[in-house]
């Protein structure tokens, strides 16, 4: 039986403060680590490798095939680690090799869980009891009961080797990064944990080949999906219908300057839709950093970043942060906070999820919106979405 629980004691969780002075120990963590997040009774368990010294803490989330970096230090017997481009952090005691402490999203009030950390070089994300019964490799039609309406569609895809499994599940909204886990039996375990995001997914096939799971999504989200394997299925159609017509905007720029779309008139022009909360555009900043750097020359970026909080000193901070460690060497506009997408574009009929992409031309019309983002966690999807990405940019400079 896999376990699933992770009892801590809230007692014994290490409460870090800035404030109170330690004499340090000189011990630090090395090497890979199995960590886990308790989270509604459940674990979420991932890897974290540390590597360096006290004066220079690494420290990277292993999740599948992802490597992310965070801002590691040590503070008397305190390891803290600020979660990349997040504002969240791990942090906790070091002690007898382990580590003890709590996750903790500093821009929501009391978000907090807790969290361990044991040395480990060779155990599994989950531990099983059994032998895997079934292998879930290929793809799945998937749908997700989010409690807001009709059922999601998701794409699942994975790939099995042995009890050990890998994949994702990508929705029009995005995919759920990159997941990994086992095979008990008949019943898979896959987790993910980024700093901004810790999720849990249960899925049971039953004799009809149908999967029932669960999935755990913070302190509180906790959903059911099904799925059923097939190789054909596809998502619907994620570009939204736009009535052509010039649009404009105007927002401020990290140094507090206005900045308006109109300003780059004769030029196409990408609007990014971001958030640096995001997890997905993160991945696609990441991507388009890259991009832009070799197509600048034929088209203009624009990210607007919808922030947590309506306060320009933090979105600010945050932003750079991200446009900094992504390598988005293009403008950020900070355009207010996550509720007020919608409205920033009445013209996109449907949906605007995070991140989404705006494709302007030269004249300033909006002639196409492509929502969501499936990243390199999906594979091929990520693959098809940078062919249609450049063949519209391609459309766009010769309008």
């Amino acid at each position: 039986m896999i376990n699933k629980y992770f009892p801590l004691s809230l007692l014994s969780i290490f409460i870090f403060s800035c404030e109170q002075e330690q004499e340090h120990t000189n011990e630090i963590p090395q090497g890979r680590y199995r960590a886990a997040i308790e989270l509604q009774g459940q674990e979420v368990p991932f890897f974290i490798e540390f590597d360096g010294d006290e004066n220079n803490l690494q420290a990277y989330i292993l999740n599948s095939n992802e490597r992310l970096e965070t801002d590691a230090s040590i503070k008397g017997d305190s390891v803290i680690m600020e979660m990349n481009v997040f504002d969240a952090s791990l942090r906790g005691k070091f002690e007898n090799g382990k580590i003890n402490g709590e996750w903790v999203k500093h821009y929501v009030n009391n978000y907090r869980a807790p969290f361990t950390a044991n040395q480990s070089d060779s155990n599994p994300r989950f531990s099983t009891d059994g032998e895997a019964e079934h292998d879930f490799s290929g793809r799945w039609e998937t749908y997700f009961n989010l409690g807001n309406g009709d059922p999601r569609p998701a794409v699942g895809k994975f790939t099995q080797e042995g009890s050990s499994l890998q994949g994702s599940f990508a929705l029009p909204s995005g995919d759920f990064r990159y997941l990994e886990g086992n095979v008990d039996g008949n019943t898979f375990y896959l987790s993910t944990f980024n700093g901004e995001e810790a999720k849990l997914f249960i899925g049971e096939l039953d004799e009809n080949g149908k999967v029932t799971g669960k999935y755990f999504n913070g302190l509180t989200g906790n959903y059911s999906f099904t799925a059923t394997r097939n190789e054909g299925f596809e998502l619907p159609d994620k570009d939204q219908e736009v009535a052509s017509e010039t649009i404009d905007f105007t927002y401020p720029d990290l140094d507090g300057n206005d900045v308006s779309l109109s300003d780059y008139r004769g030029k196409p022009v990408l609007v990014q839709i971001f958030g640096s909360w995001c997890p997905n555009c993160m991945d696609e900043t990441k991507y388009m950093g890259e991009w832009y750097e070799e197509n600048k020359d034929k088209v203009e970026i624009v990210a607007l970043a919808f922030e947590k909080k309506d306060d320009f000193d933090y979105a600010k901070n945050r932003v750079q942060k991200s446009s900094e460690r992504l390598g988005a060497n293009y403008p950020f506009l900070i355009a207010g906070q996550e509720k007020d997408l919608k409205a920033a574009f009445p013209q996109v009929e449907g949906p605007l999820y995070f991140p989404s992409m705006l494709y302007i031309d030269s004249e300033g019309r909006l002639v196409d919106v492509h929502t969501g983002f499936n990243g390199p966690s999906t594979g091929e999807l990520f693959e098809e979405w940078k062919k249609e990405h450049d063949e519209k940019v391609e459309k766009l400079v010769k309008r």
